[in-house]
């Protein structure tokens, strides 16, 4: 298994060209746009997986941590224990809220950062924000977690995309082709 917190440092990025198309965001039935996707490798040696946005439009991507509904995916190409992406998700929504210690992290926040199960290769983590029914994560499209408080619940994509992300230059491609494939839409 990889440990999360030794990628940050070594990962590669891939952009796999995707151009929008409208698809299910998982069991919940709201539909939502595939903006952008990357592939994601450690040291430009080995695949991790690729990580996949999904936005109601692609344009709202300026707006990736306003509470618009978004879906954020990884799509494993290597095994993950649980444990160590709980960590990762804590220390960085700590990090990105400037909080003093994790015991104050929001509610909702805490609910989902909990939610991380031990994951194996081919396994897909999809963690959804609707803001009429909060935070939901899943598991190869099984319901792992529902935290229904919506309130300040979109900044649990501040794991991915806020000022202190897990990793920049993911958080810049994937926005990047994002808003490339809402001028396309319009």
């Amino acid at each position: 298994m990889i440990r999360a917190a030794m990628i940050g440092a070594g990962l590669v990025l891939t952009t796999l060209g995707t151009a929008p198309s409208a698809v299910a965001s998982a069991p919940g039935g709201d539909e939502l746009t595939r903006c952008a996707e990357l592939e994601l490798r450690v040291a430009g040696l080995f695949r991790v997986g690729t990580a996949l946005l999904y936005l109601d439009q692609c344009d709202n991507a300026r707006r990736i941590l306003d509470p618009v509904p978004k879906k954020f995916s990884l799509e494993l190409a290597r095994s993950f224990r649980g444990e160590d992406l709980i960590e990762t998700a804590r220390s960085t929504l700590k990090q990105n809220l400037a909080l003093n210690d994790i015991d104050e992290l929001p509610e909702p926040l805490r609910c989902m950062a909990d939610a991380y199960v031990d994951a194996d290769s081919g396994d897909r983590y999809d963690v959804i924000f609707r803001p009429d029914r909060g935070l939901s994560m899943y598991l190869n499209g099984d319901l792992l977690k529902h935290c229904e408080s919506a309130e300040g619940a979109e900044k649990y994509f501040m794991i991915w995309f806020g000022d202190e992300p897990f990793h920049r230059r993911m958080r810049d491609r994937l926005i990047e082709e994002a808003l490339g494939n809402g001028a396309a839409q319009s």
